[in-house]
């Protein structure tokens, strides 16, 4: 299983010198990747629930920073050399696919092959109606989006006439470094979602599950495939969660990878059990401190045991 962590793009440790240090840091620690989310303007008034929080209240506030990911992991891709850059996910209908295309491709070769293209439907209508885009059909936007780019990355001569997009006559160079195109984990739980995943993506990433949930999204998707065990294990089972590790034991209320290092330990070992491939951690933190001491503690005191 691979490791993987969130920098704060967005919010209170959203600001150039913290990614800096955090991602320098990571790479140090041995992480795998490390990932951003994606966010460009908020409402002052939000009226879209959360769909990750009960309450469904979003837990940025509209004075807070948001940096942008395109150009946040080209950043990071010239400041860092082995971990995989990732999104945590882009949301697809806020830019156009053919520019996405050109984006993401040149960024994929700026990194000498080392990105990871998570990839969502977006949730807050406010967002789409101040960037012109299509919240209604938002899923069959990303469907489209999808086969768009892997035209325009594998084939000389991209050829796509979707209902909301067409292209034809066109040729886009250099490729992508990785060949045929950049992994691409395409996010949710819904049934179009995943069939979205299984038709779509080289790999599924969720948010916020614990292993027994992993376990069966992962079944689901297996079958949806129509793939053998030993045929799926390319494709890969991601997640992200938070991160919390604390100096005593939790009650079992708690949330998984919240609790001592012991019991961060099971958890990780139960994901992997349920056929978790990519575990992208986002580590509680008031502070940069406290972010790399999150860190720190997992790969010193934790990772070894598993």
């Amino acid at each position: 299983m691979k490791y993987g962590v969130i920098l704060p793009n967005l919010g209170a440790l959203a600001h150039p010198h913290i990614l800096t240090s955090l991602a320098h840091r990571a790479e140090e620690l041995g992480f795998d990747g490390v990932f951003v989310s994606d966010h460009v303007i908020l409402p002052t008034t939000p009226g879209s629930r959360y769909p990750y929080r009960s309450d469904g209240t979003f837990p940025l506030r509209p004075d807070e920073n948001i940096l942008e990911p395109v150009t946040t992991l080209s950043y990071l891709a010239a400041i860092t050399t082995r971990v995989h850059l990732g999104f945590s996910v882009l949301v697809l209908p806020y830019r156009h696919p053919v520019l996405n295309a050109k984006m993401l491709g040149n960024l994929d070769v700026f990194s000498g092959g080392r990105l990871i293209v998570g990839v969502g439907v977006g949730w807050m209508e406010e967002e789409f109606v101040a960037l012109g885009a299509d919240y209604a059909h938002r899923g069959q936007v990303t469907d489209e989006h999808i086969m768009l780019m892997h035209n325009l990355w594998s084939r000389d001569e991209p050829e796509f006439a979707g209902e909301h997009y067409q292209l034809s006559g066109m040729t886009m160079y250099p490729k992508t470094h990785q060949r045929p195109h950049p992994p691409i984990w395409t996010g949710g739980i819904s049934p179009s979602a995943l069939r979205r995943a299984a038709r779509l993506g080289d790999g599924w990433h969720g948010i916020r599950m614990g292993p027994e949930d992993i376990a069966r999204v992962r079944g689901q998707i297996q079958n949806l495939r129509g793939e053998s065990d030993e045929a799926f294990q390319r494709f890969d089972i991601s997640l992200r969660v938070g991160l919390d590790i604390v100096h005593s034991d939790l009650p079992r209320s708690r949330l998984p990878m919240r609790g001592s290092a012991d019991q961060v330990t099971n958890d990780i070992q139960a994901y992997r059990q349920a056929g978790l491939t990519y575990l992208v951690l986002e580590p509680r933190a008031r502070d940069a401190a406290e972010f790399v001491g999150q860190m720190e503690r997992l790969t010193r005191e934790i990772l070894p045991q598993v």
